[in-house]
């Protein structure tokens, strides 16, 4: 047997039987799980969608839902409509110099909705009331985004040795299961001194390996919305709605590396993190849209944040394939995790949107959306059902830091020929992460058309629309390897069916 094994393996000892997870703050929630239910778009329909989702005045659209509920109130008819689509995700990344892309393509459902529209008494002030339901895809998480590096002077074993030194080897599987205490049951790490109880890397750190990280994720999060809006004598719109929030995630991220001295025993590791989340909560939107001209809207609407309640789950593996074999004829071992449970609450930032419509009779219209999110509200916290959970003050406080609050910008247009309808748009979201964080990317830009074709009765209309951003992340400490660039970009088709009685 290899030497430093057979010393590793005498060290071990007996595990002691798997903890109860629950309650245990180790799967690392942190900022950039905030981040992920807060980064939302705007749902709706392929119209609201061709005009890049700047609707918050134009209404009379499912959008209004996840824009400004006072749109609702624009409605003259009923109308119930479904909206699929297919969207392509791609993924372009840079690491240590070496570039690597991958693709995710799906169709969905981006928005169903029922509204009923109930007129006014005759001469009443009150010309209508507008209720129903509306279903919106706020976000999407299915992404496969590959990062690979051909000579990387770097090793996430270096991460696991800082986080392991100073433990007993005993107590190293109990205090770190789903990182260090798997790395070292599968011998990627070592005792280096068994009185100060540290440790060493099978890697020496500098030593340059080829590495392969890969993400893949899916899942979604979606909002149902219960609204009701009322016109005061076609000159001022209110409304409200209450959003039901689901959540679905999950994510394998695979981080292999490969030694390219084959002077060292170790000749390549994988560390696979598997996660799943679910929930849901609740959120409120209020708005108030007011006829300035017979040619002019202006409105304004508050978002809530996203109350939501997440239960994770989660477990953690490492493999490791040696080049010379112990006495039992063996190179290769694993160390897995036990499965971890965890309970945890996101509160989303709040935001405004204001916006305007100049209406150019029946031909077509131009307005404007302008909103603001700070980021910097997003907040973690404990399982309420728990005495004493963790309070997350710390994930807190970097929240604090290293986001900023932002603006965003839509543009859209809209024109009629006949029965015929023809639109564009244009969409920027200002990146959430302050500029002095490492992960400051460029702003979200995104481009689309549409065109429609309506009767009284039946409607179908068209999007297509293309989005773009970077940003960059780190595949494990910050201070141990260098940023992964990413290049972010969607394609979407839409296509909505809509009927009025």
């Amino acid at each position: 047997m290899n030497p430093i094994r057979m010393n590793h393996r005498m060290l071990r000892g007996a595990w002691i039987c798997f903890m109860l997870m629950h309650g245990l703050l180790l799967s690392a929630q942190n900022e950039e799980d905030a981040l992920r239910y807060s980064w939302l778009l705007p749902g709706g329909t392929a119209r609201s969608w061709g005009l890049g989702s700047a609707m918050g005045a134009v209404g009379a659209d499912p959008g209004s839902a996840s824009l400004n509920p006072a749109g609702f109130a624009l409605y003259n008819t009923s109308e119930i409509s479904l909206t699929p689509g297919i969207e392509v995700n791609n993924a372009d990344a840079l690491h240590y110099g070496t570039s690597a892309t991958g693709t995710n393509t799906r169709g969905m459902v981006n928005n169903f909705a029922a509204v009923l529209c109930y007129p006014g008494k005759t001469n009443s002030t009150w010309k209508s009331t507008v209720f129903g339901i509306s279903y919106d895809r706020e976000a999407t998480y299915h992404w496969n985004r590959p990062a690979v590096g051909d000579r990387v002077n770097s090793t996430i074993l270096q991460n696991f040795v800082n986080e392991a030194n100073e433990t007993d080897p005993a107590d190293l599987y109990d205090s770190y299961s789903f990182t260090s205490g798997i790395a070292w049951d599968a011998y990627a790490i070592d005792p280096l001194d068994t009185v100060a109880n540290t440790y060493s890397s099978q890697i020496p750190f500098g030593s340059e390996v080829r590495q392969s990280n890969t993400i893949n994720s899916g899942g979604r999060l979606q909002t149902t919305s219960l609204f009701l809006a009322t016109n005061w004598m076609d000159r001022l719109y209110m409304g409200l709605s209450l959003g039901i929030v689901g959540v679905k995630y999950n994510r394998t991220t695979t981080h292999t590396e490969t030694t390219l001295d084959e002077s060292l025993d170790l000749k390549e590791l994988t560390y696979t993190d598997n996660l799943i989340t679910t929930g849901g909560g609740v959120d409120l939107k209020v708005g108030i849209l007011g006829r300035v001209t017979d040619r002019l809207r202006m409105g304004i609407s508050y978002h809530s944040p996203k109350w939501l309640q997440l239960d994770d789950t989660y477990y953690t593996r490492m493999s490791t394939t040696f080049r010379t074999p112990d006495s039992q004829g063996n190179v290769s071992y694993t160390g897995e995790s036990p499965d971890g449970i965890f309970a945890y609450r996101v509160n989303t930032p709040w935001n405004v949107l204001a916006s305007a419509a100049y209406v150019a009779g029946k031909n077509g219209l131009v307005s404007v959306d302008y909103g603001i999110t700070d980021y910097r509200r997003m907040k973690l916290g404990g399982d309420n059902s728990i005495p004493d959970s963790y309070d997350f003050a710390y994930e807190n406080g970097v929240i604090t830091e290293r986001f900023t609050r932002t603006q965003s910008l839509r543009v859209g247009t809209e024109w009629r020929s006949g029965n015929w309808y023809f639109r564009g748009g244009w969409g920027w979201w200002q990146d959430p992460y302050a500029e002095t964080d490492a992960r400051h990317g460029s702003g979200y830009k995104r481009y689309s058309l549409g065109t429609g074709y309506r009767t009284d009765h039946l409607s179908l209309d068209l999007a297509l629309t293309y989005g773009q951003r970077t940003t960059s992340y780190f595949q494990y400490d910050p201070a141990l390897v260098n940023a992964t660039q990413e290049t972010l970009k969607d394609y979407r088709s839409l296509v909505t069916i809509a009927y009025r009685p």
